[in-house]
């Protein structure tokens, strides 16, 4: 069993394996799944798969309004930790002095929520 010490993770292959072996499903929406890890009670929401979108596993804090919690600066942070910044090019948003992401001319907050990349 692997512990999942980060908030939020792209939910790929091998987050998907580990949900399928160490979470419990606990409530299923339209848009997510609501998962409680089988030892240490946490609470986690799946967003449901789309050929469309990236899926996110994301820890809550509290099962309360779990289908409301707004992860937007966490998947903010996650994009920013998996493709790295590029410390010598500042973002090509107006007036944007952030530094931007590695392959990309954008900052984080820029290339998500400008830019709708997710990964």
């Amino acid at each position: 069993m692997k512990a999942l010490s980060d908030k939020i993770y792209y939910a790929e292959k091998d987050i998907l394996e580990i949900i399928k072996i160490d979470f419990d499903l606990i409530n299923d929406t339209e848009w997510y799944q609501l998962y409680q890890h089988k030892i240490d009670k946490t609470i986690w929401r799946l967003d449901k798969w789309d050929k469309h979108q990236v899926q996110f596993f994301v820890r809550l804090s509290s099962i309360d309004n779990w289908t409301d919690f707004d992860d937007t600066e966490l998947r903010i942070e996650l994009l920013q930790k998996t493709r790295g910044t590029d410390m010598s090019r500042k973002c090509i948003w107006r007036e944007c002095i952030r530094p931007s992401l590695n392959g990309l001319v954008y900052c984080e907050i820029h290339a998500y929520k400008e830019m709708g990349i997710r990964k």
